[in-house]
């Protein structure tokens, strides 16, 4: 009996040893696995957020118009040739009447070369849209702005610099177009980007710029577009319950999530297509907004 309690006693811490080295390796082959998973799973799928959007102020002869928005491509974080086909073609398939871009074409922490260069003018080149295209410029452009507008106007996008384009579609009553240049780098001019002849008022006007913050800028000088196209946040990359988001950028501010209402001012951020100094994602796919515009419910 003695000889049989002392081998049950030497057993024991064996076995306690042999349940750790599991659960560790379990716990370490988990982590392995979500880390591809938010590295490379997550940041190559695209998805598509589509927004009706109603507004009496929009002529009704605009009714159905589609808006393609894409945003903070990044090139060279999680985005090389291959994601950059993909975001084409996942545009394209949504038949834009217009598509902007909302800035951060580059990513200022990689450097890129000309290679790279002829292939975002190729890429860019081939986005459809019916009408027009247009970009206007982020933080992470401004270091290379005179490389970033070479590629953009090479690739048909009217590059909004602190300016505004009125675009006739149909009839006489013109949409138009405000983008004003990053307010990180304290490039944004808001007055100057809103002059333009005729009233104003009786335009319905759509505002792009890269940073949300921006709609702070535009209540303090009494500015309300109809609609406010921003980009930069990514929503923090990393998506947790409760609408709470980690690795928040500078000059996102309080404006994380995808949509705000201020006043007349309906402001949409979009998610982006990249990533920024962290190279992951989770629960918050690279995503494209389609924006449908009516007049009316």
């Amino acid at each position: 009996m003695e000889e049989k309690e002392m081998h049950e006693k030497e057993i024991q811490p064996i076995k306690k040893k042999s349940i750790f080295k599991k659960v560790l390796f379990l716990f370490l082959f988990f982590l392995l696995v979500f880390y591809l998973y938010i590295r490379y799973g997550e940041t190559n799928f695209i998805v598509v957020h589509e927004y009706p959007i109603y507004d009496n102020h929009l002529p009704s002869i605009y009714d159905g118009t589609k808006i393609v928005h894409f945003s903070d491509i990044l090139y060279g974080s999680t985005v090389h040739e291959e994601m950059l086909n993909k975001t084409v073609e996942k545009i394209n398939e949504l038949k834009a009447d217009v598509v902007v871009f909302t800035g951060d074409l580059f990513n200022d922490t990689i450097h890129l070369d000309e290679k790279d260069y002829t292939i975002l003018k190729e890429k860019l080149r081939n986005i459809n849209a019916t009408y027009r295209k247009y970009a206007v410029i982020g933080n992470c452009d401004s270091p290379n702005v005179s490389i970033y507008k070479d590629i953009m106007e090479s690739a048909g996008f009217l590059v909004l610099e602190n300016e505004n384009d009125l675009l006739y579609i149909k009839g006489n009553d013109p949409l138009l177009f405000i983008g004003t240049s990053s307010l990180l780098e304290k490039q944004e001019d808001v007055m100057k980007a809103f002059q333009t002849e005729g009233n104003t008022e009786t335009y319905y006007k759509i505002w792009l710029h890269h940073e949300p913050m921006i709609l702070d800028t535009l209540l303090l000088h009494n500015i309300e577009p109809n609609l406010l196209l921003t980009g930069h946040s990514l929503h923090g990359l990393v998506s947790l319950p409760f609408g709470r988001y980690l690795l928040n950028q500078e000059g996102v501010g309080e404006y994380t999530t995808s949509y705000y209402e201020n006043g007349n001012i309906k402001m949409f951020v979009s998610g982006g297509i990249g990533t920024y100094k962290f190279n992951v994602r989770f629960l918050n796919y690279p995503s494209i907004n389609l924006y449908r515009l009516y007049s009316h419910l």
